[in-house]
């Protein structure tokens, strides 16, 4: 099996963390399918182009796998249109009164951006943070719909490294993946590890689902309007954030 190839700009003997602030305030292969309930019925939607596997692909292989999501069912691997998704909070990140959630869509939304270009510098040095960050909906906690801004679907919050990488289908009910669970996504020759599980959207089927900024960035994509190809990942001991596979 062949292996990925973390891109790594820089030699880890000769690597200075970056400490970047940016003022932003105006698992080895195992069965995906036991961690989503769906049904194996293909109903392809317009927006959505199946696409063939690499099966010799290495450690970047996935397998073929039907998800239901509400009114329709997708048959991974499949290429579509995909939005940009505001930030979640992590578990790292801290607020008012020792609260897990913020009470706005800003509340201390610059002290999370930071901590992410930081950790965006470390993997790609030439990262131009304001660049990446570069609409109001990249600077803004996901707002509350049923629950509180910066929560997903689940109370579970993501760690600050799989926030950046996160992706979000508008899954049925249970059909929705385990929280951490990993997947690829690509576009143009680059390959991005995304995370699954810790949010469900968009509701409109035009879109496959969504993305956080740092995704789209990452793959050289335009939100709305660059066709992304998500498919599964048997390896889970991959980390997230962007790779080479071979």
């Amino acid at each position: 099996m062949k292996k990925i190839i973390l891109v790594l700009m820089m030699a880890g003997t000769l690597y200075n963390p970056v400490n970047a602030q940016v003022n932003f305030d105006s698992s080895s292969d195992f069965d995906l399918a036991k961690s989503i309930a769906s049904q194996d019925v293909d109903l392809p939607s317009p927006q959505i182009e199946k696409v063939h596997s690499d099966s010799d692909a290495g450690s970047c292989e996935g397998s073929p796998l039907t998800m239901k999501l509400r009114g329709r069912t997708v048959t991974l691997p499949a290429k579509g249109l995909w939005t940009l998704e505001s930030h979640l909070a992590t578990k790292e990140d801290s607020f008012s009164r020792g609260s897990s959630f913020p009470r706005t869509v800003r509340e201390n939304i610059s002290a999370h951006l930071n901590k992410a270009c930081a950790r965006l510098t470390q993997l790609v040095p030439q990262a131009d943070c304001g660049d990446v960050y570069d609409t109001k909906w990249a600077k803004e906690w996901t707002p509350a719909e049923g629950g509180k801004a910066g929560q997903g679907a689940v109370p579970k919050r993501p760690s600050k490294d799989e926030e950046m990488w996160i992706f979000n289908m508008m899954w049925a009910g249970k059909a929705m993946p385990k929280a951490g669970t990993k997947f690829l996504a690509t576009y143009n020759g680059k390959s991005v590890v995304v995370v699954g599980g810790y949010e469900r959207g968009p509701s409109s089927r035009h879109f496959l689902g969504g993305f956080q900024r740092e995704v789209l960035w990452a793959l050289g994509a335009t939100e709305d309007s660059s066709k992304i190809t998500l498919s599964t990942l048997k390896d889970q001991s991959v980390p997230p954030g962007p790779i080479t596979c071979n």
